[in-house]
């Protein structure tokens, strides 16, 4: 026991003798790192989840080359009466040129496929006027004759005919190009428009530069035109979901600090010490941030939020340190040795509460996943940087600056209330017992149901009232059932495309497939009929000296070929992929894509709900089963990695569990309390879910976070009042203090996301605030009424 007070004195004259040198060595590193922390960004990006040569995202990219322009970006047009729709979409798309990244528009109708003929297939008059012509011309090729007049008429009509074929052929071909680049509401007051460029949505640095571009220009449409326009879809959603996750990190850590300090100030009543928290905040939050630049250059969708919990975390050292310095300061008054008492009574819980939520983070590790990865390293660090400072470098400013603690007025109300607390609590423990636990059990219920049944769609990292999220919500008020969630689906070109069809459509999840031939089948009517045209006349095109004649007049054109196509061809699917080779390679790649030496055509297949909304995409891949392996980008890559997240999970879960158990057993020395402690805090977790779920929070890859989080906060609670209880029982009221507003600031803390612009910020906020709730409800009520019912229940025993 001499050793262990020596140690706590000699290390409280540690800090008091070098109190100047430690406070300009923390100064240094402080504005080092913090010139670094104002470089840290937050990278959105779903991916980032997961390794980068893990083969879902190899995969993606694959995927996202063979469908370049696969993203699309919608332009909206709100139109005034005035406004001309050809004239606007011409103006915008002059303009768009001028970006040397803009792919293309995405055609809306069929107008494209006029330059290759396939719609005017059906006028048929001047091709039996050019079949009799040619016939007559390749008679007399093939027959004995002398160059006279008549094989010069005959030729004379054949070139016209051809010229005239070529005409009706293309008619349109520019006139109808703009046209077929917008699409109007059945209600005339919406046009849209949609966007393609030559890199994908995923690339964040190129969706930041393109949107405020695509933007400016639509500015300018703007004032042109006296309309009001927006933006929408992939490329848009990726650009406010970075920036919103940005905004709201800087914006919560601020509140947190914030929040904390008033809470602080309520708790203690003292100005001057509640600023030399504030100031240890500060510190502790820009070495973390710093060192999380120098470490890691950026923040994942995952530890976007690791200040809120570091932050959460680190004050409650301080109000502990702040709890008992303030009340061993008032009984000694002596500033060296309250500190040593302050010490010896709290350094060794606060350190194992410190190691064993660290242990937490580090199970994380076991998923095997980039963005756990680092939660679990900057989270360790964020917590060490915040217990040395609010451990020993706080101690120093109070020294250092000669501040008088002492307890305000209301801060010994305060005292009293808690004072009196666990006399409440005794003298109506059985009412609480009887409220509480057929409640928790009820609610631990259904978060048990809430968690087993883990969502595939968490809630956007966009507010509800971005400009995304309106202009796709007016776009759908006036088109109708229009969906964003079309999906492309490989099929190979040997397998039968009705009974592909008829599979697809029985899964149930299905509303519609489409492909080219049902496209061509739309616009040209019944092919045999076609085809029935078309086959005399093949076989004169065809015919070898007819063939030179039209090579050396360039009138071989893809037209005529178009033609040869249709008639030998056997049916509607043959010639579609009979035309594929008169296609340029551009259009061509948005019908058929060669993988691994295969040829596939690609299918438009609707699903019959929203994918990203109540577990869509789990639903709708669960149901395809292996089909789900043919449909290519994000949605797959989405199922994929949740599935993944759902899986792996359960590692960290049980590890954590383990550990903790583990640490609390060896640092109480019994098996009892730890198992306590454990099951408590995973009741209050599944109480929480079960809540959450009342209420319309599903569990997800953020918030299942909870539990593991709780773990390790939750234990700190439980191992101070552990260590109270057995030691000094006079102080029982003051740790109950101290549990108390260390629980609410870490609760305020995350509350601070209820401020953010995103709902799944607010969600995972939420969620640890009910269970922050839960552990406190367990580890300062229900401590104290089990105890007291077991004490009855052993009394009637006797």
């Amino acid at each position: 026991m001499r050793e262990k007070k020596d140690f706590f004195l000699e290390l409280a004259n540690f800090i008091t003798r070098n109190a100047y040198y430690i406070i300009a060595v923390v100064l240094v590193f402080t504005i080092i790192l913090g010139f670094f922390s104002t470089k840290l960004k937050v990278n959105s990006d779903l991916l980032k989840i997961l390794p980068q040569d893990s083969e879902i995202v190899v995969e993606l990219l694959e995927e996202q080359a063979f469908l370049e322009g696969s993203d699309v970006m919608v332009a909206a047009f709100f139109l005034n009466d005035n406004a001309q729709p050809s004239q606007i979409a011409e103006t915008f798309h002059d303009l768009m040129q001028n970006e040397p990244t803009f792919l293309s528009f995405v055609q809306t109708d069929l107008s494209f496929l006029f330059s290759y003929g396939i719609i005017n297939l059906s006028q048929t008059d001047l091709i039996y006027t050019m079949y009799e012509n040619l016939q007559s011309f390749g008679s007399l090729l093939n027959g004995n004759f002398t160059y006279d007049f008549e094989l010069f008429e005959k030729m004379d009509s054949f070139l016209e005919d051809i010229y005239g074929l070529e005409n009706i052929l293309q008619t349109g071909e520019n006139t109808d190009l703009i046209s077929s680049y917008y699409t109007l509401s059945p209600d005339g007051k919406v046009m849209i428009m949609g966007l393609t460029f030559n890199k994908p949505s995923s690339d964040l640095d190129y969706v930041n530069y393109i949107v405020p571009k695509v933007d400016s220009i639509l500015t300018e449409i703007e004032k042109t035109f006296n309309i009001k326009t927006g933006l929408t879809n992939s490329y848009v959603t990726e650009y406010e979901s970075n920036r919103t996750v940005m905004e709201d990190f800087r914006l919560t850590t601020t509140l947190s600090i914030i929040f904390i300090t008033i809470l602080f100030a309520f708790a203690f009543g003292n100005f001057t010490s509640s600023i030399i928290v504030l100031l240890g905040l500060i510190v502790s939050t820009l070495l973390t941030m710093g060192l999380i630049t120098l470490t890691f250059g950026e923040l994942n969708i995952v530890t976007s939020f690791v200040m809120a919990i570091t932050l959460g975390l680190g004050i409650a050292y301080g109000i502990h340190v702040m709890t008992r310095f303030s009340k061993e300061i008032e009984d000694d008054g002596n500033f060296t040795t309250a500190l040593a008492s302050t010490y010896k009574g709290i350094l060794f819980p606060l350190f194992f509460g410190m190691i064993t939520t660290i242990i937490v983070f580090l199970t994380l590790f076991f998923m095997g996943l980039p963005a756990f990865n680092e939660l679990a390293i900057v989270s360790s660090l964020g917590l060490l940087v915040f217990f040395c400072i609010m451990i020993f470098f706080v101690p120093t400013l109070i020294y250092a600056l000669k501040v008088n603690i002492k307890i305000s007025p209301f801060t010994a109300k305060i005292d009293n209330a808690f004072k009196k607390f666990p006399h409440f609590i005794l003298k109506n423990s059985k009412m609480i017992f009887i409220i509480v636990v057929p409640a928790v059990s009820i609610f631990s219920v259904v978060g048990l149901i809430n968690y087993t049944n883990f969502s595939y769609t968490p809630p956007g990292l966009i507010s509800s009232n971005s400009e995304s999220v309106k202009v796709g919500e007016q776009i759908l008020k006036h088109f109708g059932n229009i969906s964003f969630d079309t999906l492309q689906y490989l099929m190979r070109v040997d397998e039968d495309i009705e009974t592909v069809k008829k599979e697809l459509l029985d899964t149930g999840v299905v509303e519609s497939v489409n492909s080219l031939p049902d496209i061509i089948q739309e616009n040209l009517g019944e092919f045999s009929k076609i085809k029935t045209q078309l086959e005399g006349l093949s076989q004169v095109i065809n015919n070898p000296i007819i063939i030179s004649i039209l090579k050396k007049y360039n009138l071989y054109s893809d037209s005529l070929k178009l033609i040869d196509a249709a008639a030998r061809s056997s049916d509607l699917y043959h010639f579609t992929l009979n035309i594929m080779d008169i296609f340029p390679e551009d259009l061509r790649g948005n019908f058929l894509i060669e993988k691994d030496g295969q040829k596939y055509l690609l299918l438009e297949v609707t699903p019959k709900f929203s994918l990203w909304s109540n577990n869509g995409i789990k639903i709708f891949f669960d149901a395809l089963g292996e089909k789900g392996e043919n449909i290519l980008g994000l949605p797959k890559a989405t199922y994929k990695i949740m599935e993944m997240i759902r899986q792996r999970f359960y590692i960290p879960l049980f590890l954590s569990f383990i550990s903790i158990w583990g640490i609390t057993a060896i640092v109480r020395k019994n098996v009892v309390q730890p198992s306590e402690a454990m099951f408590s805090l995973i009741i209050s977790v599944l109480a929480t879910f079960g809540v959450s779920y009342l209420i319309g929070i599903r569990a997800t890859f953020v918030t299942v976070l909870t539990f593991p989080l709780i773990f390790g906060i939750g234990i700190d609670g439980f191992l101070h009042i552990y260590h109270t209880f057995s030691n000094n029982k006079t102080n029982f009221w003051n740790i109950l203090k101290s549990i108390t507003f260390s629980l609410s600031t870490t609760t305020l803390s995350f509350l601070s996301f209820q401020f953010s612009r995103g709902e799944l910020l607010k969600e995972f906020s939420l969620t640890m605030s009910m269970s922050l709730g839960f552990t406190w409800l367990f580890t300062a009520v229900m401590f104290i009424v089990n105890r007291e019912i077991l004490k009855k229940f052993w009394k009637r025993k006797k």
